[in-house]
């Protein structure tokens, strides 16, 4: 299936992809149909909705237009139309195959509009929403096919025009809401107008135009038909409106002045219109002027060459000049495109004819080439080639070598290019007045006009125009490696899409012996394009520019294989293109050696830190297919360590790092005294975190035993001034291999270091350190000793430590936990259970900043750390000397209680850590009650469902610590969070029979919390909240001491709180405590009223009483005093404790009756 481009749109990644996808349709298994359809893996062979749509259409048809639908029909009908949209809207990318259901889809839809216009003519009753949506998906087709291709299925019978032209003036379809209806039944109109007939005879008795006498004398200064002159009338104001009605009521007056009997009106028409720019505002003048260009874009090929000077004259005199002394144009990317097309359209009409003035506009459309606008620059370069295609051979020639030519810049600001043959300097554009003389000039230097020039020869090349191939293809393949700078980001992206869209083009139009010469380059260019480029559209255009030059010239090296591991999907996601891809295709030693040259010179030294993370990793799979190229390697990468550019050092070093394992090493040590050449600018730019790490990584990498690891240490260094985490990681793993090559005098003194380190000044010094402890491997238990015991007083209170710090010390506590030598853990038991307990103490971390609960960082540590610690135990000889059993028991509730936590990444840990301990059998070595409960909560489970399981574990020991947790979210302020994690617990206890005694449990354990932390905010509000809400959802305990006792700790101190968030979770309580069925606790509650009622915010008092009066009018009436009370009384003024206790009296009363 041969795809033709036609909409600048579809230009970039979606045309290419598209064919890419066409072709690759017939790799699908033939079993696979429209039933089993999947969305997400879109291959356009057919319409594959075909029947579901039919099906969804025969519904809509049969609704009644005339009739007015109910809501809940309105909402169906609306929803309906939506369906039907998106089938459409997914064959936006490849609308063609539409195309043999239209006959099946627009005669039905018009068949209905036509008898619903009837009706409308004759006044009887319609339904305007629904008129609205048969508008709408009428207009959904066309938007998807285009109307070119839709309105052939227009009925065109004469009997409709006198509908149309009495229809679109009528008020009834004014309504904003009806713009779709008009849009179709314009073009509809338009189609009735080619039909041949005559105007005159079809035409009544002249009528009032109802236009002022200028402009009736300028529009009709010719004679003119009475029904013509309706036509005109009607489009007149719609001019003006913006979007298809618009563009379609230009097309209504382009093919009624293309008819014979009208086209005399054209002059005047003309004339009209230029009055209305003269006379008519700029700032409300940009639709107007979109559809008199639409008018003037269609006409030419209409009309007979004759008037084709009248078009000319009003375009050139009046129009152009018109725009270019104001701002509309320039600011409007959609009236400079359609100046260009109604330009290049006058043109292809009259150049077969006369050439003279050709000169000037190809001068024009090559100005239009570097518009700051991707529209302009496509109309333009279509319209160059398709003028160029009706030119004798030898000026169209001409025109093509200029157009390439363009690639160059100007002479006074030529194109500056690296060795490597990269574009740093796109060179400057002549001087202009911008496309068509209307502005619009490229807002960054030289990229906009690449982009068109690409766009513009791969024009001429699909048209077989471009003979001068050897000069135009080392431009394009330059193209294909357009990455220009800007700030924080690059621009280029659309220019290296349009140098695949080229050669995609050439591909096509070529014949292979004049491209044979350049075939070599044109594949390798692809290839690096397709699986080292940083965009994704880039990389899947050039797979598909590849694809067809495979396909249609046989002249790539290895073509059929290279093809099969660069398609379309092999390249979408940029890490299996860089490490799947690319090595894939190295194994051929031409591509390999191009890929190579792309790395070091392009990838290597990218402005994207992810990029040359990337190709570094690259770079070592295509080395390892070739040892022979890693002394080049080398020796070119330890050139760019000294650079100037931070960047191409920082892709240096990085490149050397993953060269270093495959190396001597002699090699090593040159590459850590390389470190040394690195400049010291580079460690104090905006890229030195980058950089930095990256040294660190080279020294992990290539320290030996033999090295000076004098220029590393000033890396050390450097690292330790970081705040970054990965900076510290990289410098973690260093010390980890200086641990394991150095003697052991020089690792104790290393040690040391790091110790001393952990009580400087600087807050990055310490965290660095409190990592690096973790990562170096101790060849002793003595060697082991201080570095613990430093890590051990981190996690005291008294050290004060900051949160990464501690962070930091929990995961190396666990890694000096678990190391071993000689298969015996280097720790003694006492020790272990040391380390045990500091983790478990972690759990209880807290700590809040401006950053919000940080203290999640070292809950989230501590819990892995408690996992790797106890798997390891497990696993140990005597596992209970180095974990007791209540150590265990208290690791495994901290636990737990994490595992329903509020924070997502405290909750994953958490069920990790569970499901990793009894996959280590730690059941089988403590007694572990409820082991098997969260066993669900460590799968992958939707957070609706998170809460409810492990819920069991309430029946166990470790109940009391779980619900410390869990009242963090079931007491949150965040509603959603609250909801998701009560309604299973609430559930789950209802659920209980009458006699277990876990419910009771559940409320006394709430209770001591809440007694235990009356003090700590951040417990008593999530556990007040929490107890109102088992209060509200009815209780299930037939005693009430808990319930008492929770509400006589609620109201203990109210008067004297000044915490909104405390006296608000207290009041919800004691109000939730009104309506338990306890009469003594409901006396209560009512006591405790009149501190809140009286309270000294008013915020509180007003909360107070609105929600007395809510939880008794559910209970039924309320007393009249006790309501007026209530509801009259401001409570915002002044407290008045009389008033708050006769509230309390009368509550009392009220709940007494319950």
């Amino acid at each position: 299936m041969e795809v033709e481009v036609h909409d600048p749109a579809n230009l970039n990644a979606s045309t290419i992809s598209a064919l890419l996808n066409t072709n690759m349709s017939a790799d699908l298994p033939p079993e696979r149909g429209q039933d089993d359809f999947d969305d997400s893996d879109p291959t356009y062979t057919h319409f594959q909705h075909r029947a579901e749509f039919m099906s969804l259409l025969s519904n809509f048809l049969a609704i009644d237009l005339a009739s007015s639908p109910t809501p809940g029909e309105d909402k169906d009908e609306g929803a309906l139309v939506v369906k039907l949209g998106n089938i459409l809207d997914y064959y936006l990318p490849m609308p063609g195959l539409l195309d043999p259901a239209l006959d099946d889809i627009v005669p039905p839809l018009m068949a209905k509009l036509a008898s619903s216009l009837s009706e409308l003519v004759a006044n009887n009753p319609s339904n305007p929403a629904r008129l609205a949506r048969l508008g709408r998906v009428v207009n959904w087709v066309v938007k998807v096919r285009g109307w070119k291709a839709v309105i052939p299925h227009f009925p065109s019978a004469l009997e409709h025009l006198h509908v149309l032209i009495a229809l679109l003036p009528n008020p009834r379809l004014a309504s904003d809401d009806l713009w779709e209806l008009r849009a179709v039944l314009l073009l509809w109109l338009a189609l009735v107008l080619t039909v041949p007939f005559s105007l005159v005879a079809l035409s009544d008795e002249p009528r009032s135009t109802g236009l002022d006498v200028p402009s009736h004398a300028r529009l009709f200064a010719s004679p003119t038909s009475d029904l013509a002159a309706r036509v005109i009338i009607l489009a007149l104001p719609l001019l003006s409106r913006p979007g298809r009605e618009g563009e379609y009521a230009a097309l209504v007056l382009a093919r009624l002045f293309a008819r014979d009997d009208a086209v005399q009106g054209l002059r005047g028409f003309l004339d009209w219109a230029g009055a209305e720019l003269t006379d008519g505002e700029r700032e409300h003048e940009a639709n107007f002027v979109t559809s008199l260009l639409h008018l003037l874009a269609v006409l030419p090929a209409m009309i007979d060459a004759s008037h084709l000077p009248t078009l000319s004259t009003f375009y050139l005199d009046i129009l152009i000049p018109h725009l270019a002394g104001g701002a509309t144009a320039a600011s409007s990317g959609l009236i400079r495109k359609l100046a260009v097309k109604a330009r290049g359209r006058w043109w292809l009409a009259r150049v077969r004819d006369d050439m003279d003035g050709v000169e000037d506009v190809l001068d024009d459309l090559m100005t239009a080439l570097s518009d700051k606008d991707t529209i302009v620059r496509y109309s333009a370069a279509k319209y160059l080639a398709r003028i160029a295609s009706l030119l004798p051979p030898e000026f169209a020639e001409e025109v093509a070598s200029a157009t390439v030519g363009l690639f160059a810049g100007t002479e006074d600001e030529p194109v500056l290019e690296t060795n490597f043959g990269t574009v740093v300097d796109p060179g400057g554009s002549a001087a202009g007045r911008g496309a068509m003389g209307l502005g619009g000039t490229e807002a960054s230097r030289g990229e906009a006009r690449w982009h068109g020039v690409c766009l513009a020869v791969a024009e001429l090349a699909r048209r077989g125009l471009l003979s001068d191939v050897g000069t135009a293809v080392p431009w394009v393949l330059k193209s294909l490696s357009f990455d220009l700078r800007r700030a924080s980001h690059s621009v280029g992206a659309n220019v290296r899409d349009a140098g695949a869209y080229v050669l995609w083009s050439l591909s096509r139009a070529a014949p292979p012996e004049q491209l044979a010469s350049f075939a070599e380059s044109i594949a390798t260019a692809l290839v690096c394009a397709a699986t080292l480029d940083r965009e994704v559209g880039v990389r899947r255009a050039a797979s598909a520019a590849f694809q067809e030059g495979v396909g249609r010239l046989g002249l790539y090296p290895a073509g059929i294989d290279v093809l099969a591991k660069t398609d379309f999907y092999s390249v979408s996601v940029r890490r299996k293109a860089f490490t799947i891809a690319a090595p894939a295709v190295a194994v051929h030693a031409v591509y390999r050696a191009a890929l190579r040259e792309q790395l070091h010179n392009i990838t290597l030294r990218h402005w994207d830190v992810a990029m040359r993370t990337a190709g570094a990793g690259t770079l070592a799979a295509l080395l390892a297919l070739a040892p022979e190229d890693v002394p080049d390697a080398t020796v070119r990468e330890l050139a760019f360590v000294p650079a100037l550019d931070p960047t191409s050092t920082h892709g240096a070093l990085l490149a050397l790092a993953w060269i270093a394992p495959s190396v001597d090493d002699e090699k090593k040590n040159e590459f850590i005294a390389a470190l040394a050449r690195v400049r010291a600018a580079a460690l104090i730019t905006s890229n030195a975190a980058e950089i930095i790490a990256a040294g660190c990584a080279l020294v992990e990498a290539a320290l030996t035993s033999t090295t000076d690891f004098t220029p590393a240490q000033r890396f050390i260094d450097a690292a330790e001034r970081r705040r970054e985490p990965e900076v510290h990681e990289t410098l973690a793993a260093a010390g980890r291999k200086y641990s394991q090559v150095f003697e052991p005098a020089a690792v104790e003194g290393f040690t040391r270091r790091a110790v001393q380190h952990l009580e400087s000044a600087r807050a990055t010094q310490r965290q660095a350190n409190a990592l690096l402890l973790g990562h170096i491997e101790y060849r002793s238990r003595e060697a082991a000793t201080e570095p613990l015991n430093a890590l051990l007083g981190l996690m005291e209170p008294a050290a004060k430590a900051d949160v990464e710090t501690r962070r930091n010390a929990v995961r190396s506590l666990a890694d000096i936990a678990v190391q071993a030598v000689m298969g015996k853990l280097i720790l003694d038991a006492p020790s272990y259970a040391r380390v045990v307990a500091a983790l478990a103490q972690a759990l209880d971390d807290y700590t809040t900043d401006q950053r919000g609960d940080v203290g999640s960082w070292v809950r989230a540590a501590a819990v892995r750390a408690l996992s790797r610690v106890l798997v390891v135990a497990a696993s140990a000889t005597n596992p209970l000397e180095l974990v007791s059993q209540d150590a265990f028991t208290a690791a495994t509730g901290g636990i737990a209680k994490q595992a329903l936590e509020k924070l997502d990444v405290v909750r994953g840990a958490s069920t990790a850590a569970w499901g990793n301990l009894l996959a280590a059998n730690a059941d089988a070595v403590w007694s572990w009650h409820g082991a098997r409960c969260m066993l669900d909560g460590a799968q992958m489970r939707p957070s609706s469902e998170w809460f409810g399981a492990g819920l069991d574990l309430l029946r166990t020991p470790a109940r009391a610590t779980m619900l410390a947790g869990l009242v963090q979210t079931t007491g949150s302020a965040v509603h959603s969070s609250s909801d998701r994690a009560a309604a299973p617990l609430t559930s789950w206890l209802a659920a209980l029979s009458p006699g277990d005694e876990v419910h009771a449990l559940v409320l006394s354990d709430l209770c001591a919390l809440l007694a235990a932390n009356l003090g700590a905010n951040r417990i008593a509000v999530p556990t007040l909240t929490t107890l109102a809400r088992l209060f509200a959802a009815g209780p299930a305990v037939t005693e009430p001491t808990s319930y008492s006792r929770a509400l006589s700790l609620a109201a203990r101190g109210v008067p004297t709180l000044r915490s909104i968030d405390r006296i608000t979770a207290a009041l919800r309580l004691v109000v939730a405590s009104l309506t338990l069925p306890f009469a003594a606790v409901r006396a209560a509650a009512a006591a405790a009223l009149p501190p809140f009622l009286a309270h000294r915010f008013p915020r509180i008092r007003v909360a107070a009483a609105e929600s007395v009066y809510l939880a008794l009018e559910d209970e039924g009436d309320i007393e009249p005093e006790l309501e007026e009370i209530l509801l009259e009384t401001s409570w915002t003024e002044d407290a008045d404790a009389e008033l708050a206790t006769r509230v309390a009296e009368l509550v009392s009363v009220r709940v007494a009756e319950l």
